[in-house]
């Protein structure tokens, strides 16, 4: 339903935009100084932002200049056997991070550990940001072979991922499902799988099947039935599902999810009335008088804006971040699901509770802004707005839009033009695999005992977040 100009606040996307260009030029607050060893994907939620801001800036909000740089930033902390590192305080000179095998008479990686998941599937999406023209050269440089054999190496019999290989090949991380989305990222963007040779794609019915045994009593989704339900894994299970095969991802989900109206109905309870806390000088003086029977009703007043958040697990608070997570996983689960919640009254609770006067969005109503949440309010005000879940691959029409903001992919989280640039991108390293290039290159430099390299493996530029 359309809402009231004079009651629907609007998105102030010029005062957005300052905030992150003040993220984006400016060195962030020292309390993110703890969250250096994921610089990358805060660069992620900096770029991505200005990415879907663009259409309300009259010039570009990321120049040329600056995405060569970035670019040339992020390539550097790839790592040389696979994956990328998510500082520059992670990536070491050559020499540290290739020994010689005498088993296997071959090198190998020294310190495996220091490329996880998550670096690699926002470096991926970074790349897909800054890439320009159509994008089919935005994983140029992106050693395609070694990071999916990582990849693979990664996944547990149990058909789960970890985040990082350990130096004697054992996996850490947990078994959530953050990493096996992005995981199905990464295998989507390099093209883990091809019509003539699969040896580099893991194993997508274990992946299948570890996300069917999440799903718990009440519909929603966890690591396993037996533990906590949350919104932000049911939409991670949702969009690796979806990107196993973009074209028709329909029968993956239905194979992943052994319910999927429990898990709607899971996910469409998250939605609340929101009301503002009493302040401290509330009274519970309990002599007031009693309204007028015939006056009270249990509809809403008209005069008064309706607010509803969404929680991310049962009798918890409404928090910015888990509209987008909830209305997300109902985008990709189709239209019906998607008309489950009240659009209207969710928007009008991010932009007038959490929406912060310098920009951005806070966590909760009256809290500072950051870059996750900032990123996450953007994110869902573009998913509910009807965009759906994007892409060339099953594209599809909304009935509304968000003025100010590029359309959005909810399987990559992205805008659709990123989708996009990553998709013809992903054509691009399949011709070249096609062809034979890429095992060529590998053949020729897989095997060397050479560990000579630039030990300047980070190269600094102008922008202090990637400092």
């Amino acid at each position: 339903m359309a809402g009231s100009a004079s009651t629907d606040p609007p998105l102030d996307t010029a005062r957005h935009i300052r905030f992150w260009q003040r993220c984006f030029r400016t060195v962030l607050p020292h309390h993110y100084t703890s969250n250096d060893s994921i610089r990358l994907t805060l660069g992620f939620f900096i770029l991505s932002a200005l990415d879907l801001l663009s259409p309300s800036s009259p010039t570009p909000l990321i120049t040329s200049e600056d995405r060569t740089h970035l670019r040339d930033w992020i390539l550097n902390l790839q790592h040389p056997w696979g994956g990328f590192c998510g500082s520059p305080h992670h990536v070491l000179p050559r020499r540290f991070t290739t020994q010689f095998d005498v088993a296997s008479k071959r090198c190998v990686a020294r310190d495996p550990a220091n490329a996880n998941v998550a670096a690699t599937g926002f470096a991926l999406l970074c790349l897909g940001i800054l890439a320009e023209d159509d994008g089919a050269d935005a994983f140029r440089g992106v050693d395609r072979v070694r990071t999916l054999t990582w990849l693979k190496k990664l996944q547990r019999e149990d058909g789960s991922f970890g985040e990082v290989l350990n130096e004697d090949g054992q996996i850490s991380g947990g078994r959530d499902m953050r990493f096996c989305y992005i995981a199905a990222i990464i295998r989507w963007a390099l093209g883990g799988t091809r019509a003539d040779d699969n040896s580099l794609d893991f194993d997508v019915n274990a992946l299948v099947g570890h996300i069917r045994q999440a799903q718990t009593f009440d519909g929603g989704i966890s690591e396993s039935s037996m533990h906590e339900s949350h919104s932000g894994y049911a939409y991670c299970a949702v969009a690796a599902l979806a990107l196993l095969d973009p074209t028709d991802p329909k029968p993956y989900i239905q194979a992943g999810i052994p319910s999927i109206p429990s898990l709607i109905h899971f996910l469409a309870s998250r939605q609340f009335t929101y009301s503002d806390p009493p302040g401290d000088n509330s009274s519970d003086d309990t002599t007031a008088p009693l309204a007028d029977l015939p006056s009270l009703s249990l509809s809403d007043s008209d005069s008064l804006p309706h607010l509803a958040g969404f929680n991310g697990r049962l009798n918890k608070l409404p928090d910015t971040c888990y509209t987008w997570w909830n209305a997300g996983a109902l985008s990709l689960l189709g239209e019906d699901a998607s008309s489950c919640i009240s659009r209207d009254p969710a928007r009008r609770f991010i932009l007038s509770k959490t929406q912060h006067l310098i920009g951005g969005f806070a966590k909760h109503p009256g809290g500072p802004p950051d870059v996750y949440h900032a990123y996450m309010g953007l994110a869902a005000l573009a998913t509910m707005a009807g965009t759906g879940s994007g892409g060339e691959e099953g594209e599809r029409e909304g009935n509304q839009a968000e003025k100010g903001l590029k359309a959005f992919d909810a399987r990559l989280c992205v805008s659709r033009d990123t989708a996009r640039k990553m998709g013809r991108a992903r054509e691009a390293l399949l011709k070249t695999a096609e062809e034979g290039l890429d095992e060529m290159w590998l053949s020729e430099n897989g095997d060397s005992d050479e560990v000579e390299g630039d030990d300047d493996a980070y190269n600094g530029n102008s922008k202090e977040i990637y400092r």
